[in-house]
């Protein structure tokens, strides 16, 4: 069909992959000098969606008998395929994408940016909800006019989300009060962390965004090892100290494996109501420099306005004005890049595509891009790279192969994340995290050495 052949020019900006083979044009018909189809897009809001229907116009157009091109738009949101992995909580079972929302340092505006952000989100159509898990200084239910509420408890111990502007809300916050505040330890808070992602009934949600606490820590590394996530957004201000901290809270990220979808630059300038000067009064270009430096985008600049800071107070997210229509823009941009997250991951041979137990205990492992390995379950157990195993400063193996029983065997496997894996052994040992580039070497050289061997 001459039609198809034409849209197949078509390229996402972002995953530089076209429109047919990505799943966006449905519905394509051709009658007569007329051609009609619905173009869906992977998110609402789609910063490239009137550019994308454009540019489908135009092909069509350079068709023999084609005056009439009719373009019907809709949106689907994809869910992260990470997500489908059995160890997945039952209670994220209809949430389609997860987002962190992270930074380096505490009063940079972190929970300013979820909150609003999130809110625009739902404005757009999308189905929203934020977990705030900053243990420190849970301030989303004061910013969602929230802070007398209490946590509810539903059935068989699952909590119920509280539906605030559109938004399914849980916090940290629903746990204490101005007068009882608690103190937490590191363990208990990462337990409660897991708590909430297993048993909030978050039900159909397309873009979940979770408010961390600033800094890289425990609860930053439960939250990524407890569930995939389709990437992180790191909030920062101009000031040099603030994207230097940035910077580090953007490296834990790409150690896990977690993609940054983009930095927001914060309180980036004063904008003056009367004169409409911008004065960058916390100096200038923080931001621009750190997504320059790690070549990723810089997804906003929202400027220090008064009226967030009431309207956070009041408990009402910013709907209109300018600043309304930055988290607007911001929106788009993160709900795009989430989505061609998801719809990418699937291209990605770094990851499994299958991991399965094989017969003696084996772990049998197909890759992504076709290969498939089967690993011994000793030759896994004394590659295990935990600190009880390998010394964490010299590297030097402290399990020797005489001390890993003959029999062992792989009785159960539990994924880490979107970057990595856990087995438990026959033998107790469970605390190895075994990461994908790692388990895929590891396969080669088993592979190596049994080719060898015969």
């Amino acid at each position: 069909m001459e039609a198809e052949e034409a849209l197949r020019t078509i390229k996402d900006p972002l995953l530089r992959r076209d429109i047919i083979s990505l799943g966006y044009v449905h519905g394509l018909t051709s009658s007569g000098n007329r051609v009609r189809f619905t173009l869906r897009l992977p998110s609402p809001a789609s910063p490239h969606g009137e550019e994308l229907a454009g540019k489908c116009r135009e092909a069509l157009l350079t068709l023999d008998g084609i005056d009439t091109v009719e373009i019907e738009t809709a949106w689907e949101v994809p869910r992260l395929p990470a997500l489908e992995a059995p160890t997945t909580p039952a209670a994220l079972a209809q949430v389609k994408q997860i987002i962190a929302v992270a930074s380096g340092k505490g009063g940079v505006g972190k929970s300013t940016i979820a909150v609003n952000l999130a809110f625009a989100c739902a404005q757009a159509g999308a189905r929203v909800g934020v977990l705030d898990i900053d243990v420190y200084g849970p301030s989303v239910p004061t910013m969602l006019g929230l802070r007398d509420h209490s946590l509810a408890g539903g059935q068989q111990g699952v909590l119920e989300p509280v539906t605030a502007h559109g938004l399914k809300v849980m916090s940290m916050g629903f746990l204490t009060t101005k007068e009882t505040p608690l103190v937490w330890r590191g363990p208990i808070a990462s337990q409660l962390v897991q708590q909430f992602l297993g048993s909030v009934a978050w039900g159909e949600l397309d873009f979940l965004f979770v408010d961390l606490p600033p800094g890289t820590g425990d609860i930053q590394l439960t939250l990524t090892q407890a569930v995939p996530l389709s990437g992180a957004i790191i909030v920062t201000t101009p000031q040099e100290v603030a994207h230097t901290i940035a910077e580090k809270g953007l490296r834990m990220f790409q150690q896990v494996k977690v993609p940054i979808l983009g930095i927001v630059e914060n309180m980036a300038y004063y904008h003056c109501p009367e004169c409409g000067h911008n004065d960058p009064i916390f100096r200038e270009g923080g931001g621009v420099a750190a997504a320059q430096k790690l070549d990723i985008p810089l997804l906003a600049r929202i400027p220090l306005n008064s009226s967030i800071a009431a309207a956070m107070d009041a408990g009402e997210p910013i709907a209109e004005g300018g600043i309304g229509d930055a988290f607007k823009a911001l929106a788009g941009e993160a709900m795009a890049r989430a989505s061609a997250t998801a719809l990418g991951e699937a291209l990605n041979p770094a990851a499994p595509q299958e991991l399965a137990i094989a017969a003696g205990g084996a772990v049998q492992v197909k890759w992504r891009d076709g290969a498939e390995q089967v690993i011994p379950a000793h030759t896994l157990r004394s590659e295990c790279p935990c600190a009880g195993c390998v010394d964490e400063f010299s590297g030097e193996k402290l399990l020797q192969p005489e001390q890993i029983p003959t029999d062992i065997v792989v009785a159960s496997t539990a994924s880490i994340g979107r970057y990595a894996v856990r087995f438990d052994f026959s033998d107790g040992h469970n605390s190895g995290i075994y990461e994908f580039a790692r388990l895929r070497a590891i396969g080669d050289n088993a592979s190596d050495a049994a080719a060898f061997e015969v």
